[in-house]
């Protein structure tokens, strides 16, 4: 017991360090009053029609932008996706809606989307990826390529402001942030291509066009199911630098509404983010050793045990309510931390095992040949 004991403490003192050093050096936006760079905006629609609106007139406002155009799919849709946007853009010059083709073998459904607007847009200087459930601040485009430029990066994933409202999304979607600032050094994994370092979340990302022409766009991204990932790995592998910053003042995203929605899009690609079930096993064996195991220790368990037990999970504690601070998560869901973590095991087994079932799917689509 001593030994556990002993490991849930240094795992949680080096995310203590870790944060604590991301927190002093990890990049912020620089909020920008314009941009003369040209900027073409990517966003893929399929059965929308409930959440779109807001994402849209958020694009329409946004400010200090010479050049803007504004590239819409509709992937597909079986509601009202379609006449929705219809709407909401007629008149708008710099905004046009194309109809998504039937999706090709081999390709993911928002692969696929990218892909064919990637294939229709115009020459730009920066292409921008925003999801439909994502609402802008008027100046996140020019404030986003505005750090980008700072920074001399080719990419930039601007992590929203994630909102929870029911007692699912409170406990796990303030984990997502939680998962980058206390295991990742994120200065410097920008400029490191080594794939365990990058991480990435397409619902707001903004590219060097000449960075993605370089990959050829989507092509080399098709059929992962974790895209946003992947294209960051390909971006890095192909010699372009970038990584995460904290969006909450530019963005932000309610990714799900309840419980089914969330448990139904985590297990469709949770299995992927850790590459294999030996690694998943052993990553679920560390989270539980780290941030479960210390508490029921510091409760019945004596002397030193208990002593180490308690003061790993008060650290365990402190490191997610400075997560929470920093990037505007519900500060009080840190008390549930342990909670949080084993309802997240539990969607990391129901994943693998839909995976190894062949039960895979989203937006009425199967997964199963998704990497």
């Amino acid at each position: 017991m001593i030994v556990l004991a002993l490991v849930a403490l240094a795992i949680n003192v080096l995310n203590l360090v870790i944060f604590l050093v991301n927190t002093l050096s990890a990049r912020r936006p620089t909020f920008a009053e314009a941009t003369s760079s040209t900027v073409n905006v990517l966003l893929p629609c399929r059965n929308e029609a409930a959440r779109v609106t807001p994402t849209l007139e958020s694009l329409f406002a946004q400010e200090g932008l010479a050049d803007c155009h504004f590239y819409i799919l509709n992937d597909r849709s079986t509601d009202t996706t379609q006449s929705v946007i219809s709407a909401l853009i007629s008149g708008k010059e710099n905004a046009s809606l194309t109809s998504g083709r039937e999706i090709e073998p081999g390709w993911i459904g928002k692969s696929f989307a990218l892909h064919q607007l990637f294939e229709s847009a115009r020459e730009s200087d920066y292409t921008v990826l925003v999801d439909a459930d994502v609402t802008l601040s008027p100046r996140a485009l020019s404030s986003a390529i505005a750090t980008l430029q700072q920074s001399e990066l080719d990419f930039l994933s601007i992590y929203p402001l994630q909102v929870t409202r029911s007692w699912s999304e409170y406990l796990i979607q303030p984990l997502l942030q939680w998962t980058w600032m206390t295991s990742l050094l994120l200065r410097r994994s920008e400029r490191s291509a080594r794939r365990s370092t990058t991480v990435a979340n397409g619902q707001f990302m903004v590219i060097r066009n000449s960075a993605l022409s370089r990959i050829q766009g989507f092509t080399h991204v098709r059929n992962f199911v974790l895209d946003d990932i992947a294209l960051a790995r390909q971006l890095k592998a192909s010699g372009a630098f970038g990584s995460v910053i904290n969006g909450s003042d530019l963005a932000q995203c309610r990714m799900y509404e309840n419980f089914g929605q969330l448990s139904h899009g985590y297990r469709k690609s949770l299995w992927s983010a850790f590459g294999s079930p030996f690694a998943a096993v052993a990553v679920a064996a560390l989270f539980t050793v780290a941030y479960i195991l210390p508490l029921p220790l510091a409760l019945l368990q004596h002397g030193w045990i208990a002593t180490i037990s308690a003061l790993s999970f008060a650290l365990s504690l402190m490191v997610r309510y400075g997560v929470a601070a920093l990037t505007r998560a519900p500060r009080f869901s840190s008390l549930f931390h342990s909670i949080a973590i084993l309802f997240l095991l539990f969607l990391l087994a129901a994943s693998w095992s839909d995976r190894l079932r062949g039960k895979l799917s989203w937006s009425g689509r199967t997964l199963s040949d998704s990497q």
